[in-house]
């Protein structure tokens, strides 16, 4: 009789500390699914802050954030971007939700990062790597640094054809170059110092000036103009204006509208330093 409690004892024992067992392994990997699902919200919402800050266009970011939710069977995903900030929610497989906003400063466009961000975005939609290969990967891309060498060559070599370009000869190509490979110091330095964008606009256009009237004064080059409106087209915002006018078109009114104010205000900071320079070098 002892001998059959002693085993019934035993059986109970085993079966709920089977059973506390099982349940503990559940919670475990219901919480390692959770702890995961938020990693991966994390690494994308890196990697489209990373597109904004290296000027990706608005759709290309909302479309790589969705896309990336969907691979990984998201649900209720819902993005939305502006030149220099976005939200991203999303609901979990288990039915829970989360949602992540960031907000990008200093933007510069640097073709090379979307490039490879791009590529990043298409293998994880095809294969769905785990978050620690998306967090190496996005680690690689933020170490990448431009060729500088070749955006020093880009500041001079452009100013120079572009001084040719509005009519100007050898003497304000050479001129225009000289003062491009300047400039590209100059707009480096104030990127290290995290100046504002307008005011380094401004600055810019305003040193572009003085030293065309100096060369000018100096009888180094014959027409000025040429070479002002040569280096200054370095500084035209360009690019902010096609990406605004593409947005408006696919119907992102907001961002547009807020690309092109961008475009129009530095815009506006370039002929406020010319017409600055102009004026006191004129009393001179």
């Amino acid at each position: 009789m002892q001998w059959l409690f002693t085993q019934k004892n035993l059986f109970i024992i085993r079966h709920f500390s089977l059973f506390f067992t099982k349940e503990n392994d559940i919670l475990c990997i219901g919480d390692y699914t959770m702890i995961e699902n938020d990693l991966l919200l994390k690494n994308i919402s890196e990697i489209g802050r990373l597109l904004l800050k290296h000027g990706a266009e608005i759709y290309r970011v909302e479309e790589s954030l969705e896309r990336m939710c969907e691979s990984y069977h998201f649900e209720d995903i819902g993005v939305f971007a502006l030149p220099s900030y976005f939200t991203l929610s999303v609901t979990f497989q288990d039915g829970t939700t989360s949602s992540i906003t960031k907000r990008t400063t200093q933007n510069r466009n640097n073709l090379d990062a979307i490039y490879e961000l791009n590529n990043l975005v298409r293998y994880i939609c095809f294969e769905k790597p785990d978050h620690t290969y998306i967090e190496k990967e996005i680690q690689k891309i933020k170490k990448q640094e431009p060729n500088m060498y070749l955006v020093f060559l880009g500041y001079g070599l452009g100013s120079g054809a572009f001084a040719i370009f509005f009519g100007g000869g050898l003497y304000e190509m050479i001129g225009a170059a000289f003062i491009g490979f300047i400039i590209y110091f100059f707009i480096w330095l104030h990127e290290i110092l995290k100046v504002n964008a307008l005011i380094r606009t401004m600055l810019s256009s305003m040193l572009i000036t003085f030293l065309a009237d100096l060369l000018f004064r100096f009888h180094l080059i014959v027409n000025m103009d040429t070479v002002v409106i040569g280096c200054l087209m370095i500084l035209v915002p360009g690019m902010a204006m096609t990406n605004s006018l593409r947005d408006i078109i696919d119907g992102n009114y907001l961002s547009g509208q807020a690309r092109l104010s961008e475009a129009f205000f530095i815009a506006t900071a370039i002929a406020v330093g010319v017409g600055l320079v102009r004026v006191l070098m004129g009393g001179i």
